[in-house]
Order: C-alpha cells, then sequence, then structure tokens
C-alpha cells in the first residue's frame, strides 16, 4: 500500500525534458543532412532550377508559345513553315537555370573565332560609329579574289545586327548571331552604338534605349548605297527595344523587308521595378551598372561637362545612372518620362514589317510581366514566340551547349520570309513630324487640367503628329522659340502667350472672362463635355443647397395648401 502511495505522489517526468533527450540521441551528421536538403531546395527553388522538371517529362523540352493575329498572313505564309518555332526547345541539361544560362553566355560563351571589317560611319550631328561587316565570303571561303568588297547592285541579303545593353559586335551572343547568319549566304553588319567598339564619342549625343537615329541613318545609307540587296534587322535586348521602336516611328516609310526583336525589355518602367525587387535581379542590376559606369569611364570629358559625375560615380543602380546621366545628356524631365517614352510597347501598333519577337518566360532581367500580348495579338505583322525557359539571351541547347536556339530560330524566320511574297516594301511618304512626340512630355498622357491666371480649363491630348502649336506672336509655328531656341511643351500653358494678350489688348480678349472664354472655344467636343461634367461634380453641392434653401419655403407651402 506505501508503495502505491509513493508511485502516485511521485512527479510526473517533463514532455520537454524527453523530447530534448530524444533529439541529444539523434546523431548530428544527420541534422548535417537535414540542413543540407533544406539548403539545397531552397536554393534549387530560388534560382529558378528545372531540372527535375525536365528529367519527369522524359527530356522532351517544352512547346514553343505562338501568339498572332488569327488572319495574320505572316504567320500562315511564313511562320507556319519555320519547324524551330513549331518545334520544342530543351535547354541544356547542366544549365537548366535561367541564370546559369545567362552567365554563361557572358563569361563561356565559346563564341566562333573569326574577323570583322570596320567601316566607320558619321553621323550628320558630328557623331562616329562602327559599323562591323561579315561576309558570307568570310566565312564561305569563296571569292577570295574581290577583296571581299559588296558591288553596289549586289542582291545578297543584308542583315543589319543592334546589340543590348554595353554590348557591342564582339559580344558572345552577337558573334554567334552574326557567324550562323553569315554561313547562311548573307552579308552582316553590326551597327555598333556609339562609345562603344573602342570609337570615341565625337559629338554631345549618347545612345540610350529609345535611340533610333542612328539605326535610321544606318538603315537609309545602306538602302540608298546597295538599292538592289533586301535589309532585315535584328534587335537583342535594347536594341530590340530600339529596333521595334524605330519600325513604329516610320510605320511604312522604313526600307526594311523584316525584322526580329530576341529579349526585348518592352516597357522600360516595369522593368526597372522588377530589376530591383528581388535578390538575385539586384545582382543583374548591380552589374549592368558597373558596366554603364565603365562605358561612361571611357567618355569622362564629355560626361563630366553634360552630367553629374559625381553621381555617376556613386550609382548603385540602373535607376541612379539614368538620373544622373541619361535624363541630363538627353534632356528628359525625369527618369520616369525616360522609361515611358522610349519603351518599345508603344509603338507595336504601328509597325507594319513583318515582326518576329522572341522572349524567355524566365528571362531574369526583361520580365514576361512587360510583354504586351494583346498589342501583339492585335497587328497581324507580329508574331510572338515565348518559350518557358532560355535566360537573356541564353537558349542554349544540347548536351555540350554549343548552340542557342534562338539564332536558329532567327536565320529559319528570315530565310523563308525572304523567300515569300510577304518582305516589306518602303512606302514613301513626306515628314509630317512623326518624331514630334519626343519633344512633348510623357509625364501624363490622358486628360488634364490646365489651371492658369485662375482659371480652370479642360485640357486633352488629341494633338496629331504635326500639328501647329499655338504660342505668342514671338514664337515660331513650329513650336520653337525663335529667340532663345526652347521648345514649347504643348501640354503646358504657355504664360509667354497669355502675357502678349494681357500687353497688347487683342481680339482674343483682355479680361479674364473673355480669355476664359477664348480657351474653351479652343477646346474640342470632348474636352468641352470633360470640363462640364467637372464643373457639374464640384458646383452641385452648393448648388443643390442653395436650390433646396430656396424651394423649401415653396414646398412647404404648397404641402399645407393641398392639406387644407
Amino acid at each position: 500500500m506505501d508503495d502505491c502511495s509513493e508511485a502516485i505522489l511521485e512527479p510526473p517526468a517533463i514532455p520537454y525534458k524527453l523530447l530534448l533527450d530524444t533529439a541529444f540521441a539523434i546523431p548530428i551528421w544527420k541534422y548535417f543532412a537535414g540542413f543540407l536538403l533544406f539548403c539545397t531546395i531552397l536554393l534549387y527553388n530560388f534560382l529558378e532550377f528545372h531540372f527535375f522538371q525536365d528529367l519527369f517529362t522524359g527530356f522532351r523540352g517544352g512547346p514553343v508559345s505562338l501568339t498572332f493575329n488569327p488572319s495574320s498572313d505572316i504567320y500562315r505564309a511564313v511562320v507556319s513553315k519555320c519547324k524551330t518555332l513549331h518545334g520544342r526547345y530543351l535547354a541544356t541539361p547542366w544549365l537548366s537555370n535561367p541564370h546559369f544560362q545567362t552567365s554563361f553566355i557572358n563569361f563561356f560563351g565559346r563564341p566562333p573565332v573569326f574577323s570583322y571589317r570596320r567601316q566607320m560611319f558619321h553621323a550628320s550631328d558630328g557623331g562616329t560609329f562602327a559599323l562591323d561587316w561579315l561576309m558570307h565570303s568570310d566565312v564561305s571561303g569563296v571569292d577570295a579574289t574581290n577583296n571581299h568588297v559588296i558591288s553596289e547592285d549586289d542582291a545578297t541579303p543584308i542583315i543589319v545586327m543592334i546589340p543590348g545593353l554595353t554590348s557591342d559586335s564582339a559580344s558572345p551572343y552577337m558573334k554567334h548571331l552574326v557567324f550562323n547568319t553569315a554561313k547562311h549566304g548573307w552579308n552582316v553588319v553590326v551597327s555598333n552604338h556609339r562609345g562603344l567598339g573602342g570609337v570615341s564619342v565625337t559629338s554631345d549625343c549618347f545612345y540610350n534605349a529609345g535611340w533610333t537615329e542612328d539605326v535610321r541613318d544606318v538603315i537609309n545609307y545602306l538602302h540608298e548605297k546597295y538599292y538592289a540587296a533586301p535589309l532585315f534587322v535584328v534587335g537583342t535586348s535594347i536594341g530590340a527595344n530600339i529596333l521595334v521602336k524605330y519600325l513604329g516611328e516610320d510605320g511604312e516609310n522604313v526600307p526594311v523587308a523584316g525584322a526580329v526583336a530576341v529579349c526585348s525589355p518592352w516597357d522600360l518602367l516595369i522593368g526597372s521595378r522588377f530589376i530591383c525587387r528581388r535578390l538575385v535581379q539586384k545582382l543583374y542590376d548591380r552589374a549592368l551598372t558597373i558596366g554603364l559606369q565603365g562605358y561612361a569611364q571611357l567618355h569622362e570629358t564629355r560626361y563630366s561637362r553634360l552630367a553629374n559625375w559625381e553621381g555617376i560615380k556613386k550609382s548603385r543602380s540602373i535607376r541612379d545612372f539614368d538620373t544622373h546621366a541619361t535624363c541630363l545628356v538627353g534632356n528628359y524631365e525625369t527618369v520616369d518620362t525616360y522609361y515611358r517614352r522610349c519603351s518599345s510597347a508603344a509603338f507595336i501598333g504601328q509597325v507594319s514589317v513583318p515582326l518576329l519577337c522572341i522572349s524567355a518566360l524566365d528571362d531574369p532581367v526583361c520580365t514576361r510581366e512587360a510583354i504586351p500580348w494583346d498589342e501583339c495579338r492585335a497587328n497581324k505583322n507580329i508574331v510572338l514566340a515565348t518559350t518557358q525557359h532560355g535566360g537573356h539571351l541564353a537558349f542554349f541547347e544540347g548536351f555540350t551547349a554549343s548552340g542557342l536556339w534562338w539564332v536558329t530560330a532567327v536565320n529559319e524566320f528570315l530565310e523563308v520570309l525572304y523567300s515569300s511574297s510577304y518582305m516589306h516594301k518602303q512606302k514613301k511618304k513626306e515628314s509630317n513630324g512623326s518624331h514630334s512626340v519626343l519633344l512633348q512630355s510623357s509625364i501624363d498622357q490622358g486628360p488634364y487640367l490646365n489651371v492658369a491666371d485662375g482659371m480652370v480649363a479642360a485640357m486633352g491630348n488629341e494633338q496629331t503628329d504635326g500639328a501647329i502649336i499655338e504660342t505668342s506672336d514671338e514664337t515660331n509655328r513650329t513650336g520653337f522659340d525663335t529667340g532663345n531656341h526652347e521648345v514649347t511643351d504643348p501640354r503646358k500653358p504657355d504664360s509667354s502667350s497669355f502675357v502678349a494678350q494681357k500687353e497688347g489688348g487683342d481680339s482674343k480678349g483682355s479680361t479674364v472672362v473673355e480669355r476664359c472664354l477664348y480657351q474653351i472655344s479652343r477646346q474640342n467636343k470632348r474636352s468641352i463635355w470633360l470640363l462640364a461634367y467637372v464643373a457639374i461634380l464640384s458646383t452641385w453641392p452648393i448648388v443643390g443647397a442653395a436650390l433646396g434653401f430656396f424651394f423649401q419655403k415653396k414646398i412647404k407651402r404648397a404641402l399645407q395648401g393641398k392639406t387644407a
């Protein structure tokens, strides 16, 4: 009896102590193995590996997704005949990661070995940049006696390549593209950006993500000199953005038979926010910034005079560099203005050239969020090809990673297009100020309120390209001030015109009321209805209260008379 009572009174064992003793009984190597497994899974997902996904599908790869207009002749007659675009893409197994692919193409791309033939191009503003040529005869070994000179009546197609940000003709991915295109029997020329390729900047104009003047000058020059040769253009990364923007700006008036845009950023504002979102993207942001700073270092004399050199040296991101360099040199109001104005997505609807766009959905630099799916689908001249994997300008395939899938796709598309009847033919038209959008502010592209001299007028952006902007008498009708050479922004109130009206006492009126009526009369019907809507919403509380107070007694009297 005493033993039972002692057993009952004995305190129970503490559960946590038992768990702790059990945990210490497990060997340490098992903890280490579990931690290693956890880190592996975390790293696998963080770096976006897809090896096991490829393994479970039998290394068949993923299909190429094509987005196009249902009534597109370009798809029906050209893209439908491209086996590469209708096949599957399988990334190199030991590069089953977008970051590995992107890094490998830049550091271990194993580009083919060959030499360019350089031609210096002098722009009208005094700028100089290099055109690096690789002819078909350079890689085929034929016609060695003609000194590799293209005759002006040579009908061999010419492919113009536009490199990406801080890239030139020596970049590994560019050499892959140039060499394989030349082997297909075409003459290739790389239009290097200003200040790259070992060429000094000779004017105060620098290239940026929306600088289309150099591409336009080069293409027009080649078209005039080699009039019998069809011209095709391939742009990569930022070069693709420049290409699409150029095609949209000039519309039908381009001497380009066909084009390809590879890994375009499309919307620079979205891309700017994406590249500083995650830790991995911030590494790319930092790496590209270092490249831009190195570019600026090569041209320190001009950048220190035109931009904020101290800010350039302290830049930690692309956005910082654009704030202290690109915006100041290019005369952009803000960084967001620069990004909005230079994004190629806004120009897709005006593209009249057969255009193939290639993007990888796991691109770590140019996010899939910026891909303009609906705009590409709406344009009958555009076909968008996307793959699940590929990285940025990589798309390695084969176990030895000896080839780039997108290079094969580009060459096949251009070959089929060249053999078809759907190559674009230039339709020349008189210039009507189609590039005047570059002179306008893009901070706000929607309707807004213009407040000046105490008056409010609804304003819209319905002005067409080349429209005449009405300014003061001292300003000419093109929007440039003849005295100070300043650009008149059509979306900002021109205070000088108001001063001229007030001092001159002209027929437009000198009182505030007359000026208000004059400004309202200048607006279109949509703006007037917008003004009326704003006026009703803003004054209804006061007017309603006044009407209620005024009619309140009459309503009461009427009700009392009926009851009586």
